[in-house]
């Protein structure tokens, strides 16, 4: 049995979708007004893995992952670049959609922009104004908290607390009826990016974006929320207070919140400049790694970065990638319709605790440890010479789990053919080697690093992989 947690009930349940055989689940993508770094990669392994698992256990998924493309720091970079707001924001998806396709995570099935949906938000603001919870002033239309009393209930803020701290704090803004009242549409500036609206030409806030878009394709009521907990207060408290006091329904079932990356004990901020970029990790690490990395620490805590932690996740990916390899050498390659059944039964045994470890919140680092487990027994297996069925059987259980971490894709698979040019070079090396031509072997290993494959001599023979 599934159990997950919500960040709303503070505690797990039982998974129960809305729709029988059917999932939909909401990420909060990036505000793309600069290029994404590891912080904003975790979001994308996390809803990877729950999707990944999902399907497993027979789901249809629909996976949603916004981007907020419209907001004032696109803006000013717009205008120091002196390019449309447009172009920043473009950038910097297409490095994410880069960088999810590095990291081995599907695509999602939509990925809504805000600028693309601005008739869906203006209507979900005015369903707000015709309900009486939000009220139109000077151009801008902000929510009425005090209409909405069950204000706080995903943070555990109270409002009449936060009432009174925003009224301490912070200097009263007239156009407001409460200090705490947040903004639904903003009244244009001059020489900004702006929409027609029945208040005038203006943009969305930024919790409006996500009620609007996430209710347009997964229904007014659906089973997964996610995001990173930095946005539980305000983003999330906010959109469950719109979207509740809009449909009349309950929002979401689960709200699932994944910890933030922190690098040298601080926690990774565009805002600070701390923070290291995909595009600097990728040159030094292989999908398979900083994925591996990822996954490691449960989605829920928190998660430091550092050169050190992915050079140990390398080590422990090149001792799979091994045993993998070890096993095509022994039993060949893997081929369609390798089963399961008949995998030796302390395999099978530490599998059903790999699944456990999945069914319990999804917990990934504690599944990861019972995978060690079985690779630990398989290398036992092959030291001792063990049968090739069960070797293969033993092989197939790895493969279904790291299908469902979505690791090692293309290890120890037909994926891995090797192109005629380097088996060519290889050739050339082992006849060099043969004949003690040691300067002709070494150039010929060259060529083949050129390539961006290396040479394995094993028992068998010389066998080329390409490099990750």
């Amino acid at each position: 049995m599934l159990r997950i947690y919500d960040t709303q009930t503070g505690g797990k349940k039982e998974f129960v979708p809305v729709n029988d055989g059917k999932v939909g689940m909401y990420f909060c993508g990036m505000t793309v007004q600069s290029e994404p770094h590891v912080g904003h990669m975790r979001v994308a392994v996390v809803s990877d893995i729950f999707r990944r698992y999902l399907r497993y256990k027979g789901y249809d998924v629909t996976l949603v992952i916004n981007f907020t493309d419209i907001d004032d720091k696109i803006i000013e970079k717009a205008s120091e670049r002196g390019v449309d707001y447009l172009v920043i924001a473009q950038e910097n998806i297409d490095k994410f959609m880069e960088f999810l396709a590095f990291l081995g995570a599907e695509k999602a099935d939509y990925y809504p922009r805000a600028t693309e949906h601005m008739d869906d938000i203006i209507a979900f603001v005015e369903r707000l104004v015709d309900k009486g919870v939000a009220y139109e002033s000077s151009g801008d239309v902000y929510f009425e908290i005090g209409k909405w009393p069950g204000y706080g209930k995903l943070s555990g803020r109270k409002l009449e607390d936060l009432i009174a701290g925003a009224s301490e704090r912070v200097e009263l803004d007239d156009r407001k009826r409460n200090p705490e009242d947040f903004v639904l549409w903003k009244a244009a500036k001059e020489g900004e990016p702006s929409w027609d609206s029945p208040w005038g030409k203006g943009r969305p806030g930024w919790h409006i974006e996500c009620s609007a878009m996430s209710t347009k394709y997964l229904g007014e009521h659906f089973d997964i929320h996610g995001g990173g907990t930095e946005l539980i207060f305000p983003h999330h408290e906010n959109e469950i207070a719109q979207t509740e006091a809009a449909t009349g329904k309950p929002y979401v079932n689960h709200w699932v919140h994944h910890g933030l990356v922190n690098l040298v004990g601080e926690k990774m901020s565009k805002s600070t400049g701390h923070f290291k970029t995909m595009a600097e990790i990728s040159k030094q690490f292989s999908p398979d790694v900083v994925r591996f990395y990822l996954l490691s620490t449960h989605y829920r805590s928190e998660i430091e970065f550092s050169d050190e932690r992915l050079a140990e996740a390398a080590t422990a990916v090149e001792r799979f990638e091994n045993l993998f390899r070890t096993l095509e050498r022994l039993v060949g390659r893997e081929g369609e319709g390798e089963v399961t059944a008949g995998a030796s039964p302390a395999v099978d045994e530490a599998r059903g605790k790999f699944l456990e470890a999945m069914e319990d919140d999804l917990n990934t680092a504690q599944a990861i440890g019972h995978l060690f487990d079985i690779v630990r027994l398989v290398n036992q297996s092959v030291d001792s010479g063990a049968d090739k069925s069960v070797l293969k059987s033993d092989r197939a259980v790895l493969r279904e789990l790291f299908e469902i971490l979505g690791l090692l894709e293309g290890v120890g698979t037909a994926g891995e053919d090797v192109p005629a040019e380097v088996l060519e070079l290889v050739k050339v090396r082992t006849e060099a080697r043969g004949a003690g031509n040691w300067a002709l072997a070494d150039e010929t290993r060259d060529r083949i690093t050129a390539l961006g494959y290396s040479v394995e001599d094993t028992p068998d023979g010389p066998v080329a992989r390409k490099n990750k």
